[in-house]
């Protein structure tokens, strides 16, 4: 049995410094020194003791997803894996996943439209490169399947299929000059960046057409 001799503020006034017996015993969380109502001449078991370790790792825990948010926002699984590496245990990282979606510091819906308009309108991606790079950030199949559905539309898809076709076309054109060749590679570049055959196909079809109307 231990007690608690002194309790004091730390210099940066958000953490406190616990004193057993006279002795320092380690730094504690204003939630921490709440939830356990730990105050001075309070007399703790090796249960209670137990308890104040693991209450003030999830506290750190939920300290360090908090800092790693206020640097930019996280998918879920991101964050979790951040937290996996940094050796915190499941239950910790659990407790700090439910506490963030209390607090709605944790959206996933919202960023990942974020992400899906992000991706067309600058990175000019195909609708399969935006859904595989959402499943590794842990998001659901059907969510990206109805994102896509809702903000990134068929006239989109074939508008920026054929803004990075037309540049790539000519750059191929002077590396060779057999046709299917040509088509092969241009069908493999588009592809890479996420847009369905069916997209490519009319994209490459618009695009000859347009040509053969300039006689190039």
């Amino acid at each position: 049995m231990k007690t608690i001799t002194k309790i004091s503020r730390q210099q940066n006034g958000e953490r406190y410094n616990l004193f057993l017996d006279e002795e320092f015993f380690c730094g504690v969380s204003e939630d921490t020194l709440i939830k356990l109502k730990l105050k001075k001449g309070m007399q703790l078991d090796d249960e209670l003791l137990d308890k104040l370790t693991k209450e003030e790792s999830k506290s750190k825990c939920f300290s360090y997803a908090l800092y790693l948010l206020g640097r930019q926002n996280y998918f879920e699984k991101v964050l979790r894996d951040k937290l996996k590496r940094k050796e915190f245990t499941a239950e910790e990282i659990d407790a700090t996943i439910t506490k963030l979606r209390q607090f709605h510091y944790l959206d996933d819906a919202r960023l990942a439209e974020a992400f899906v308009n992000d991706k067309k309108r600058f990175s000019k991606k195909g609708p399969l490169y935006i859904a595989q790079a959402l499943r590794l950030k842990g998001v659901g199949g059907e969510v990206i399947q109805n994102l896509i559905e809702e903000n990134y539309g068929d006239s989109e898809q074939v508008a920026n299929c054929k803004g990075i076709a037309e540049k790539k076309w000519e750059y191929y054109e002077r590396k060779t000059s057999d046709a299917y060749t040509l088509k092969g590679k241009m069908y493999a570049f588009l592809a890479q960046r996420g847009f369905s055959s069916d997209v490519i196909r009319k994209t490459l079809e618009e695009i000859e057409d347009e040509r053969n109307e300039k006689g190039l």
